[in-house]
C-alpha cells in the first residue's frame, strides 16, 4: 500500500507547475531540468549542467511534498 501512494504522490509533484527560468513559460514540473542553483529550465532553454525531471525526482524525499504535507492536513 506504501508504494501505491508513493506512486500517486510522485504523480501529483509530476504535475506541479513552475515557470522556466529562461523564458518564464509555465511548464509541468516532469517536462523541467533542474539547474545547479536549484532553478527550472525547460528543454529550450537548458543546458547540458543540468537534470532531467527523471533524474532529480529519484533523490525527493517524498514525505517533504506539498502534496503530502496537504494529505496529512486533511485527516
Amino acid at each position: 500500500m506504501e508504494s501505491l501512494n508513493e506512486e500517486a504522490v510522485m504523480e501529483g509533484f509530476r504535475k506541479r507547475i513552475q515557470r522556466c527560468y529562461g523564458c518564464f513559460i509555465a511548464y509541468h514540473l516532469k517536462d523541467m531540468y533542474l539547474g545547479e542553483d536549484v532553478t527550472f529550465y525547460c528543454e529550450h532553454c537548458k543546458d547540458d549542467t543540468m537534470f532531467h525531471f527523471d533524474e532529480f525526482s529519484k533523490l525527493i524525499d517524498l514525505s517533504k511534498t506539498k502534496e503530502v504535507a496537504d494529505e496529512h492536513h486533511h485527516h
